[in-house]
C-alpha cells in the first residue's frame, strides 16, 4: 500500500461542511457512513488523468449514452402508441419505474464497489436488450418480466453515469483550479445533457421514417376527443392510434436492439475505469447493500434532501408528462402516430441546443435564474395546453410546445443533478441514489394513473409539484447562501485501498 498524502484544495460555492479527513477508514461505519464513500474521491498520482484524457473519457460516455438512448428513449415515447392494445405500453413503462426506484437505493452502491462504474454501466446497457426485444410482439408474458429487468438496469445505470461524470469533474478541477467547481460541474452535466438531448432528434427521425403510411388516414373529428379531455379509453375508433403494421415494428425494433449492444461495446473498449471506485468491503457485500439502504435513508431525511424532494419528483413527472401524454393526446391523437417523432425531433433540438447554452447562463445570470426560466417555460405551456384545441389545421403549434418543453427538460435534468453533486460533496452516490428514487417515483405516478384521469388533472398535478418543488429549491438556495460559500476541503491523494 502506498504511503498516503492530502491533497487540499478549496471547492467553491455552497459547499456547507469540509469532507472528512479520516482518509484510513475505508470500510463502512455506522456513525459517519459518508466517511466510507469519501474514499471514492481519492485521486492517486499514478492514476491522475490530463485534460485531453478526462475529456476523451466524457465524449465516449456521452457517445454511448447518447447511442443507447437514441433506442430506449424513442421506444419509450411510443409505448403509449404503438403498445397502446390492453395499456400494455403505459403498464410496461409504470413497471419500469417501479423497479427503477427501488434499484436505484439498493443496487448503485454494490455494483459500482464490486464492478466498478465502466463495468456497472455496460452491464445495464446490455440488460436492456431483453425489453427492446419484447417489443417484437409485446404480450404481458414477455414484456413485463423484462421491464422489471430493464427497471433494476436504469437504477444503477444513471446513478453510476453521474457519478462517472462528477468524478471527471472533481479531477478536471484538480487540474484546472481557474474555474469554480459550480462552472466545471454545469458544462460537464449540461454537455451530457447535450447528447442525451440529441437522443430525440435521431432517434425520433427513424421512427418518424419508419411509421409515416403510405396514404394519410381520414379523421373523424366527431367520435374523437383529443387535447386537455383526452382519455385513452374514449378513442378506440380513432385511425390516427392505430399501432404500426408487424413489419414496421420490427425494423424499428431491430435498429433499437442493435443501438444498445453497439453503445456496450463502445464503453466496454474505449472508456477508462476509474481505478479507485472498486473497493472490498468487509463482512462482505450484504453488509454493504444494507449500509447503502441505511446511507440512502440518512440522507433521504436531512433537511437538504427533504427541500429538494418535491422537485426531484418533478423533474421525473415532466419528462413522463411529455413522452406519455403530450405525444398521445395532442400529437398522435390529432395528428397521427408516425408524427410523434417527427415532432418530437423539435423537442431534441431544442433541448440540446439549451444544453449547450446552460452552462454560460449558469454563470451569467446564476443557476437559480436559470432554474426559473425553465419553471417559467413549464408553467406557460401548461396554460397552452389548457386553451388550445389541437388541429393539424395550426401545425406550428405542435413544434412550438414540444420545443419549449424539451429546453425546460435539458434545463432540469442537467442543473437538477448538477446541483445534487454540489450540495452533497460529502456522499454522492447516496445523493445520486436519492435523486434517481424520487425522480423515478415521478415517472411511476405519471404512468401509473395515465389510464385513469384527463390530461387537466395531470397538468394540475404536474404544477402543483413544480411550484412546491421550486418553493423547496428557494428556501434550500437561501439557506446556503446565509452559511459560509468557501470552506476547505481535505482531500486524501493515498494509495491503494485495497
Amino acid at each position: 500500500m502506498m504511503e498516503e498524502e492530502p491533497l487540499a484544495y478549496y471547492v467553491e460555492e455552497h459547499v456547507t461542511q469540509p469532507l472528512p479527513v479520516n482518509s484510513n477508514s475505508i470500510n463502512y461505519d455506522p456513525s459517519g457512513i459518508s466517511d466510507s464513500l469519501l474514499s471514492a474521491l481519492r485521486i492517486r498520482d499514478h492514476q491522475t488523468m490530463g485534460k485531453k484524457r478526462i475529456v476523451k473519457n466524457l465524449l465516449v460516455m456521452f457517445s454511448s449514452f447518447f447511442i443507447f438512448f437514441l433506442g430506449f428513449q424513442s421506444l419509450s415515447n411510443l409505448q403509449t402508441t404503438m403498445n397502446s392494445e390492453q395499456g400494455i405500453g403505459v403498464e410496461s413503462q409504470a413497471l419500469i419505474y417501479a423497479a427503477s426506484m427501488i434499484s436505484s437505493i439498493l443496487l448503485p452502491e454494490f455494483l459500482i464497489k464490486t464492478i466498478g462504474c465502466k463495468r456497472t454501466i455496460v452491464l445495464t446497457f446490455l440488460c436492456s436488450v431483453p425489453y427492446l426485444v419484447s417489443n417484437f410482439k409485446p404480450s404481458f408474458g414477455f414484456i413485463m418480466p423484462s421491464s422489471i429487468l430493464m427497471g433494476i438496469a436504469i437504477g444503477p445505470l444513471n446513478t453510476a453515469g453521474a457519478f462517472y461524470v462528477n468524478e471527471m469533474s472533481l479531477r478536471y478541477y484538480k487540474i484546472s483550479m481557474s474555474e469554480s467547481l459550480e462552472m466545471i460541474l454545469a458544462r460537464f452535466f449540461g454537455l451530457m445533457s447535450f447528447f442525451l438531448e440529441n437522443t430525440q432528434i435521431w432517434g425520433n427521425l427513424v421512427s418518424y421514417y419508419i411509421l409515416r403510411p403510405a396514404m394519410i388516414p381520414l379523421m373523424n373529428h366527431t367520435n374523437t376527443t383529443c387535447g386537455i379531455d383526452f382519455v385513452k379509453d374514449g378513442n378506440g375508433t380513432n385511425p390516427n392510434l392505430q399501432p404500426p403494421s408487424k413489419d414496421k415494428r420490427y425494423m424499428l425494433v431491430s435498429i433499437y436492439v442493435l443501438s444498445a449492444v453497439i453503445a456496450a461495446s463502445l464503453m466496454g473498449l474505449f472508456m477508462d475505469k476509474l481505478e479507485n471506485d472498486i473497493q472490498r468491503e468487509e463482512g462482505g457485500q450484504c453488509k454493504a447493500v444494507l449500509w447503502r439502504l441505511l446511507a440512502a435513508a440518512k440522507h433521504a431525511i436531512s433537511l437538504d434532501q427533504i427541500l429538494l424532494l418535491p422537485l426531484s419528483v418533478f423533474v421525473g413527472l415532466e419528462l413522463a408528462f411529455y413522452t406519455g401524454e403530450i405525444t398521445e393526446a395532442y400529437i398522435a391523437c390529432s395528428w397521427g402516430v408516425h408524427h410523434v417523432g417527427f415532432v418530437t425531433v423539435c423537442f431534441g433540438v431544442c433541448g440540446a441546443l439549451m444544453s449547450l447554452l446552460v452552462g454560460p447562463l449558469v454563470k451569467y445570470i446564476s443557476q437559480m435564474a436559470v432554474l426559473i426560466l425553465a419553471a417559467v417555460a413549464n408553467v406557460s405551456i401548461c396554460i397552452v395546453l389548457f386553451l388550445w384545441d389541437p388541429t393539424p389545421d395550426f401545425k406550428t403549434m405542435y413544434f412550438v410546445i414540444a420545443g419549449v418543453w424539451g429546453m425546460g427538460d435539458a434545463i432540469w435534468w442537467s442543473q437538477v443533478t448538477a446541483l445534487y453533486g454540489l450540495m452533497f460533496p460529502n456522499d454522492r452516490e447516496a445523493a445520486f441514489s436519492n435523486l434517481y428514487f424520487w425522480s423515478f417515483l415521478g415517472f411511476f405516478l405519471s404512468y401509473s394513473y395515465a389510464n385513469y384521469f384527463t390530461v387537466a388533472v395531470k397538468i394540475n398535478i404536474l404544477l402543483c409539484f413544480l411550484f412546491v418543488g421550486m418553493l423547496g429549491y428557494m428556501i434550500g438556495q437561501i439557506k446556503l447562501k446565509s452559511s459560509s460559500r468557501t470552506d476547505y476541503v481535505p482531500i486524501p491523494d493515498g494509495g491503494d485501498s485495497s
